[in-house]
């Protein structure tokens, strides 16, 4: 039987990595995702919405839903918040990484709990094997997000954007080794880009720091994990057998998180999160806000820009939005980069473009 769709209805689809990976994310969501630790998004183009079967009247908000600069404008805020503001939050906050990511996520759990409630997004019945088969997921997940916000104090954003650009080269690579995936000249050719960009950064960072580099070696590996673990289940739960919607494997991904998340704050002793919470001045306690806000409104915004525009120009706003959240992190956080730093960057997220959108051709 036929499910009815509303044409009002928030898309929200499960992290891929970024991926991810996935970080368009991944989440990322995660990244940005994740986004950028964002845990429910990738860049799966979800299904435009049914027509209705009588046409409403033209009304300011309608057209306000239905435009394209409008949700790229969202895209933009929520990505430069999940990014910039996880960064500002673990400075100003100290080490509570697991009490933000409790209640960024337990903020994910309550909106897709209540908009399942509420119809507002389609859900199959959840069962023990599905508990089961996401677990290995909401792990990751989890390390996703850990491994990052523990990264961000040491490093500058420029270079959590070059790992999860080199993510994608790694992923490209097992892809076509065990996956049997083939890649074209063009293709080939954009993935070296990325990684002489990723070693000239790399080599020239001015602003290194190994702790910070061995917690984005430990996110790479998580993200790399992530990836093909979904390629094989969640792909085939939610496109092959049907058994579940996007929308109910992050449901159970979040809530799942949640308990192992739990663990590693008391593992952490990050029982004084409270207290060092008060004296926080009004912008550090705004930006938390923040960024629980930005990790749904990204869930939100993604899926709607993939039904209202192209794949490649949301890629490229991905790609914009990643630059504005690097110089913005210069400005706010003082970061210096050196030219040959720079160049590297470039070099690294125009490789990462062009493999994206020679992707999106080859489909």
């Amino acid at each position: 039987m036929q499910k009815r769709k509303s044409p009002t209805k928030s898309k929200m689809v499960a992290i891929s990595k970024s991926s991810m990976p996935e970080t368009e994310g991944q989440a990322s969501a995660a990244d940005e995702e994740n986004l950028e630790t964002t845990p429910f998004v990738n860049e799966e183009k979800p299904p435009a919405p049914a027509a209705a079967t009588t046409a409403p009247a033209a009304s300011p908000s309608s057209g306000l839903h239905e435009n394209p600069a409008f949700w790229l404008f969202m895209l933009f805020i929520a990505s430069v918040t999940m990014t910039v503001g996880n960064k500002y939050v673990m400075k100003a906050w100290g080490d509570f990484a697991n009490t933000l990511t409790l209640l960024q996520n337990g903020t994910a759990v309550a909106y897709l709990a209540i908009s399942r409630h509420l119809g507002f997004l389609e859900m199959k019945p959840i069962n023990g094997q599905q508990w089961r088969v996401f677990a290995a997921t909401a792990f990751f997940l989890t390390m996703q997000i850990f491994t990052s916000l523990k990264a961000l104090p040491y490093v500058a954003i420029a270079t959590v954007v070059v790992f999860r650009n080199t993510c994608t080269v790694i992923i490209a690579i097992i892809d076509f080794c065990f996956f049997g995936n083939k890649f074209n000249k063009l293709q080939m050719a954009s993935l070296a880009t990325t990684t002489v960009g990723m070693l000239i950064y790399a080599g020239q960072d001015v602003n290194f720091d190994l702790y910070g580099y061995l917690w984005l070696v430990g996110n790479s590996v998580a993200t790399i994990s992530n990836t093909f673990w979904n390629k094989v289940f969640i792909t085939r739960y939610t496109k092959e057998l049907k058994i579940q919607t996007s929308y109910g494997v992050s449901l159970i991904q979040q809530i799942e998180t949640l308990p192992i998340v739990f663990v590693l704050a008391a593992a952490n002793n990050e029982g004084g999160a409270y207290i060092a919470y008060q004296p926080l001045d009004i912008t550090a306690k705004m930006v938390i806000l923040a960024t629980c806000a930005g990790g749904v409104l990204i869930g939100i915004a993604y899926p709607k820009c993939f039904s209202l525009l192209s794949g490649t120009s949301v890629v490229v706003a991905s790609t914009a939005n990643k630059a504005a959240s690097i110089l913005l992190g210069m400005y706010l956080f003082g970061t210096r980069l050196s030219s040959m730093q720079v160049l590297g960057l470039a070099i690294c997220i125009g490789g990462s473009l062009w493999y994206a959108l020679e992707g999106k051709r080859k489909k």
